[in-house]
Formats: C-alpha cells, sequence, structure tokens
C-alpha cells in the first residue's frame, strides 16, 4: 500500500515519466516525405464522434499528424495500427479523424496490419526506407520506437506529443496527495521503461 501511495503523488509520477521521455522535444519542423502515425487504441461506435471513438493518446497522435501534414501538403500522412476484436482498424479510425480535420483521402496511406510498433515498423519500411519522414507517436514511447524503426534502417525524425512529463507553474500540496491521475501516469511511464528492459532482452533494440 505505500508503493502504491508513492506512485501516486506527482512528484513520483512526474519524475518516471521524465524518465520515459526523456529529452522528447517538439517536432522541429523538417521537410519531410511522409507523416507516420503510430496505432494506439480506439472503440468504433457509430453512435458516437470519431473524436470519443479514440483513447485520449491515439487522439493525441492523429491531431498532431494532422497539424503537421497540414503545414507540408505534399507529404502523405501513414496511419497504422490493427483492430484486435474491434470492426475497424485503428488504422481506418484515425482516416476518418483526419479527413474530417481536412485531409484529403488521397493523401492517406493506411497500414491496417501491425499489431505492435515491432511490426509497424517492419511493414512499413519498404515505404518509408530513404526516404524523410516524422514519426509521431506519444512521447513516452518515442524512445523505443524510434529505436525500432531505427533498427529497419530508416531515419525518423521524432515528433512527440501527449506528453505526461509536464512541469507545474508553482508548488501545490495536492502534489503531495495520491490520485488516480498520478497513478495512471506511474503506470504510463514505467510501462514505457519495461517495454524498453523486454525490447533490450529480446534484442531488438
Amino acid at each position: 500500500l505505500v508503493g502504491l501511495a508513492l506512485v501516486s503523488i506527482e512528484p513520483v509520477s512526474l519524475n518516471a515519466a521524465r524518465l520515459a521521455e526523456g529529452d522528447a522535444v517538439a517536432f522541429p519542423g523538417d521537410s519531410v516525405d511522409f507523416v507516420v502515425v503510430l496505432g494506439n487504441g480506439h472503440v468504433s461506435d457509430p453512435d458516437l464522434p470519431v473524436t470519443a471513438q479514440l483513447h485520449g493518446q491515439a487522439l493525441y497522435r492523429i491531431t498532431e499528424g494532422v497539424r503537421i501534414a497540414t503545414a507540408q501538403p505534399w507529404a502523405r500522412l501513414v496511419l497504422s495500427g490493427y483492430g484486435g476484436v474491434d470492426p475497424k482498424s485503428n488504422a481506418q479510425v484515425y482516416s476518418e479523424m483526419a479527413v474530417e480535420l481536412g485531409i484529403p483521402a488521397e493523401r492517406l496511406i493506411l497500414e491496417e496490419r501491425p499489431t505492435d510498433t515491432a511490426q509497424e515498423a517492419e511493414y512499413l519500411a519498404p515505404v518509408l526506407r530513404g526516404r524523410a519522414f516524422a514519426l509521431v507517436t506519444s512521447a513516452s514511447h518515442m524512445w523505443r520506437a524510434a529505436r525500432l524503426f531505427r533498427a529497419r534502417g530508416l531515419e525518423p525524425v521524432p515528433a512527440p506529443t501527449g506528453h505526461l512529463a509536464k512541469t507545474p507553474g508553482g508548488f501545490d500540496l495536492l502534489e503531495w496527495v495520491p490520485s488516480e491521475d498520478h497513478l495512471k501516469r506511474s503506470q504510463a511511464a514505467w510501462y514505457e521503461l519495461l517495454g524498453l528492459a523486454w525490447g533490450r532482452m529480446r534484442g531488438d533494440l
């Protein structure tokens, strides 16, 4: 219980997030041929707007991808992710969101097969090899994702989003009160840190 309380306070969760995210700074604005948005979660419910069908980090990712693609109208927007038990793939729901935000459908490339980041790098390598591309994913996931793409001989320009490590503006006693939000941030950070360790053990990174 003491450990659970510790990871549920802001100072601990914030430092875990900083460790996971490293120096995940904003996309520098380099000219690219492709903007690649990695998959995340969704629930395709036709009674809901597409913004409500995408999970939080997925919404951050597609919004950042569209932002970069809008600024570079010559770039193709590559959307990745499978569906799991859902009838629609993550790439398909991403595409619906992108079109609603003004990206023409003919600029989209959908890759609906990958079930994880390693497969995303594998399946997209033939399209991206030798080309400049922005890699859009969650800040805590960027280090691992970029390494997996580089292992395939690719050179991504990181475009992290959905940052968990946001420095508070001032001191607040509530930072030391355990909360569900802080616990979720710790959980997300440790998930990526464990993913890094597992990837190294397998030799993927």
